[in-house]
């Protein structure tokens, strides 16, 4: 009797731990497509404009010039790279932007884009 009592709490013990789900790992592949940190799209009035107009991304001594990606005049960059962004915008005929900083961060795979719309006014 006593063994068979014995077996029955063995037998309970590895049901209750094998039907953790807190444990399980997560067994979705990466993705070798390349993510930007940033997506900046710059208008003029809620008109999209990139014609003439310098993005570039800070954080502290690295500096990237952003340029459109596509017919979107949308400014990518800072692939795959965290960190903390100043953002600058120039255009001629356009009062120069500066944003607050701008903090990419990163989950198992990839970067998490940040996206910022800046409305320029004009001089």
């Amino acid at each position: 009797m006593k063994k068979a009592i014995l077996f029955l709490a063995f037998i309970g013990a590895i049901s209750f731990s094998c039907s953790d789900d807190d444990d399980q790992v997560s067994t979705e592949p990466c993705t070798t497509e390349v993510v930007p940190g940033l997506e900046v799209t710059v208008k003029d009035g809620g008109v999209i404009i990139s014609s003439g107009i310098t993005v570039t991304a800070t954080d502290g001594d690295y500096i990237e010039q952003l340029t459109p990606s596509d017919v979107s005049g949308i400014y990518k960059g800072a692939d795959e790279r965290e960190g903390d962004y100043i953002i600058t915008v120039t255009g001629t005929g356009y009062q120069p932007y500066t944003s607050e900083t701008i903090t990419v961060e990163s989950d198992e795979c990839h970067v998490i884009t940040e996206e910022l719309t800046v409305n320029l006014a004009p001089m």
